[in-house]
């Protein structure tokens, strides 16, 4: 028809300025919000293609072997998900802030978990 626009499909959203890629619902029931930057950052230590690293980022958030926390830069506190696969260890950190839970990375350990890591607060998954 004539004189008709048509809308324009925003397949990402966009929140205080930062482009969002997925929200994910870990298993401690925190709505982690996966910003694109963040995303493409840690796709550098896998070279997987997007929707197969979004699936591999659900499957530790949801599913992990091990969460650790790190509060020590109050206010900051950030949650370390570890899963175990195949015999190595891959760590998604998400930052906690008062506005939400965010994605800050995620990389390969190889076939233990950062001895740093062991000595913070273990939450149960």
């Amino acid at each position: 028809m004539a004189g008709l626009s048509r809308p324009s499909i925003k397949f990402r959203s966009e929140v205080l300025g930062r482009r969002i890629e997925r929200v994910i619902t870990a298993i401690t029931g925190f709505r982690v919000v996966i910003g694109l930057a963040e995303m493409r950052h840690a796709q550098e230590h896998f070279l997987l293609p997007d929707m197969i690293f979004l699936e591999l980022l659900e499957q530790v958030l949801r599913d992990p072997t091990r969460i650790f926390v790190d509060d020590r830069q109050h206010p900051q506190t950030y949650h370390l998900f570890y899963r175990l696969e195949n015999g190595r260890y891959i760590c998604a950190v998400v930052k906690a802030a008062t506005s939400g839970h965010y994605f800050a990375s995620m990389y390969p350990t190889g076939k233990t978990i950062r001895n740093t890591h062991k000595k913070l607060k273990e939450l149960k998954p």
